[in-house]
């Protein structure tokens, strides 16, 4: 099973229009010579075989998706498209179920012409009914992998003032917790003087650069060194001197800051190791933790080799930025330790003043998401063998213009091209592939479809990459594509009851991968190749959800057919076709 993840690009149009039209291209082909219930219509969470018919207009679904935003500008990703495509194996499979389904009907393709057309159209349409069934198993799924909740009751949840307020007295709370246990977080954001009446002019100053409202300036204090600093851009006047003039509370904040730069002190933090990043890079990561008692697990930073210098085995580093990085190592340890203790003191504080902040896990069903099945592929420009087959064909083009080609290395080259088996066509560019090619396109919208407020839609984004941090309500952030893939696997193999072979199963070709990998970075340090298998990802559920068993849902299914079923529909049929196209003689 192979699936795709295609961001929307906001910067090319914010709309899902190009997207949902693209889509809907066999049925502007079409458009002229066949009637609306000949159309592949899309569908969504509320498809079933019992009654497999939707017509859902290509209008409502630009509609729904592009009104579905949360509180992310519009230059953000608002939607993803999902490429679901079984393999051939799988395929195969799913043929043989449907046409053992046939068969249970008595549907019979042999007794005339007739039949073979209606038991080929038929067979398709529980093809394409197989496919949309096991996508809405897939998109629970993905539902499920975000490991994210919504709130019950939208109703009873505090408005973005309320929720202001109940903000400040949970940090007010959540401090005096902290400071029960000797722990004191230090704001990364200084507070900035701004309505100072003592004023400083000094010419040790250079702007650097201008970001935002904010000016990255040089300050040099000559024998304490010199260094930048960010300063509000509306604190600092020119003089005509060329001098500068700025609040004397900033400038002597500032000025702690250069000398604090400038001060080498040696690092208390034991040195734990060091990397290569997996980026390309001269400079190595080193590591270090301290155990604190105030922590169950040890406090850990990392540092840039550049900014670190090493003396008689001791590592030095500037005053001003061991304080950020150790800072930061109490922030993680707040953060890892106790994110849980105020999110209790939120809810407390929420309760007291009447809110409901009660959540549920999110599913399927919470998502905004429209599928459409297409049964034709066609090679492309950067397939494998197009490009292979490309560059052989240039090669016999220079050798016939030779006013005396060699036909033995023509015909060996000829004899090198790749064909599709059936048709022994040379595969090129637009060249319709062979067999079976059913797939599966789903737009899914980045954020969920049940909260009305803007502020309390959940944003999901399957390019995120799961990370070991929790979120305040303790959900993981990020999306596990890897556990996400197996679990698609699980659940074609249980719903189709597909004795998978160990080699085409996920979990072999992400070794092989991983082994490739490996290989490809031989020269890498021990280091980074353990950093490489051990990314941090989850560990994966063992519970898959429940899917109903694709046998009992064809079982029961109403296939839809685009063949005539009366002589009324028929007549209607041909006169259509003789208004639209005339007579043919």
């Amino acid at each position: 099973m192979h699936i795709s993840f295609t961001p929307h690009d906001a910067s090319s149009s914010t709309s899902s229009s190009n997207l949902v039209e693209y889509l809907d291209k066999e049925n502007q082909l079409n458009n002229i010579n066949s009637e609306q219930k000949d159309y592949e219509n899309f569908f969504d969470g509320a498809y079933n075989s019992v009654n497999p018919l939707q017509e859902i207009k290509t209008g409502t679904i630009i509609n729904e998706l592009d009104n579905n935003r949360g509180s992310q500008k519009l230059t953000s990703s608002n939607f993803y498209m999902l490429n679901i495509s079984p393999s051939k194996f799988e395929l195969d499979h799913m043929e043989k179920l449907a046409e053992k389904e046939l068969k249970n009907r008595g549907i019979d393709e042999n007794l005339n012409e007739a039949s073979k057309v209606f038991y080929k159209e038929q067979k398709e349409e529980l093809m394409k009914m197989q496919m949309k069934l096991y996508t809405k198993d897939v998109m629970n799924e993905y539902a499920i992998n975000f490991n994210r909740e919504i709130y019950i009751n939208e109703d009873k949840l505090p408005n973005d003032a309320e929720k202001k307020e109940l903000n400040l007295n949970t940090e007010k709370e959540f401090n005096k917790f902290l400071k029960e246990k000797n722990i004191e977080l230090k704001s990364n954001n200084e507070s900035i003087p701004n309505d100072s009446k003592e004023w400083i002019t000094t010419n040790n100053i250079s702007i650097k650069e201008e970001k935002g409202k904010s000016l990255l300036v040089e300050i040099d204090l000559k024998d304490k060194g010199k260094s930048n600093v960010f300063i509000p851009k509306s604190t600092l006047q020119l003089q005509k001197d060329g001098s500068y003039k700025l609040p004397k509370n900033l400038y002597e904040q500032k000025e702690k800051e250069v000398i604090s730069k400038n001060t080498f002190v040696e690092i208390d933090y034991k040195f734990k190791d060091s990397y290569e990043p997996l980026k390309s890079s001269k400079d190595k990561i080193f590591n270090f933790e301290k155990k604190d008692d105030r922590f169950k697990e040890p406090l850990s930073f990392s540092i840039n080799e550049k900014d670190v210098q090493i003396k008689d085995g001791k590592y030095f580093v500037s005053e001003h930025l061991i304080n950020e990085k150790k800072n930061y190592a109490v922030g993680k340890g707040v953060e890892k330790e106790y994110s849980n203790e105020k999110e209790k003191i939120y809810n407390s504080l929420a309760k007291e003043k009447g809110f409901d902040l009660s959540k549920r896990p999110m599913t399927g069903d919470d998502l905004l998401w429209y599928g459409k099945i297409e049964k034709s592929r066609t090679y492309k420009h950067t397939d494998k063998w197009v490009k292979e087959n490309k560059a052989i064909l240039k090669e016999i083009d220079k050798l016939k213009i030779n006013p005396k080609p060699n036909k033995k290395e023509i015909e060996k080259l000829e004899n090198s091209l790749k064909k599709e088996k059936v048709s022994g066509k040379i595969v090129v560019a637009g060249l319709p592939k062979e067999g079976l090619q059913f797939h599966s396109h789903v737009i899914v919208s980045r954020h969920d479809k049940t909260m009305k407020n803007a502020r309390n839609k959940v944003s999901l984004s399957p390019l995120a990459n799961a990370k070991e941090s929790n979120m305040l309500n303790g959900a993981k952030v990020g999306f596990n594509r890897d556990n996400f893939f197996q679990k698609a696997e699980t659940v074609f193999d249980k719903k189709f009851e597909y004795d998978r072979p160990k080699e085409k199963s996920y979990e072999v070709y992400k070794n092989e991968k991983h082994q490739n990998s490996k290989i490809e970075s031989k020269a890498k340090s021990e280091t980074k190749q353990f950093l490489m298998e051990h990314t941090g990802l989850n560990h994966i559920k063992q519970n898959i959800s429940p899917v109903q068993n694709i046998k009992k849902e064809m079982g029961i299914a109403n296939i839809p057919t685009k063949l005539p079923t009366s002589v009324v529909e028929l007549a209607y049929k041909v006169t259509k076709k003789v208004i639209s196209k005339g007579f043919e003689y």
